[in-house]
């Protein structure tokens, strides 16, 4: 078992699911940035529900961490401290 945290966006946020792929981009680029394009490869774990706006990281190395902290942040900043959760949950490693 594995931790992750489950990132979910207010329904009340228009276009969430566009929204939160922009962001999770921005973030997973950055994060390449640091960590290095196959390090991230390699650690991270993720996945965005393209119908909702939710988004999965788990958070088991640096390099996820770093993901959910970066995600995490753009979301505040953009849309603000209550136009999401986030849950930390059990994962089952793959």
């Amino acid at each position: 078992m594995a931790n992750a945290y489950k990132f979910i966006l207010n329904e009340k946020i228009k276009d969430s699911a566009n929204i939160l792929k922009v962001l999770f981009s921005m973030a997973l680029k950055e994060t390449e940035l640091i960590y290095g394009k196959a390090k991230v490869k390699l650690e991270t774990n993720y996945k965005l529900n393209n119908s909702r706006g939710i988004c999965l990281i788990e958070s088991g190395t640096d390099c996820g961490e770093h993901l959910a902290k970066l995600l995490s942040g753009f979301l505040i900043r953009e849309l603000g401290d209550n136009s999401f959760k986030v849950e930390r949950i059990k994962t089952e490693n793959k």
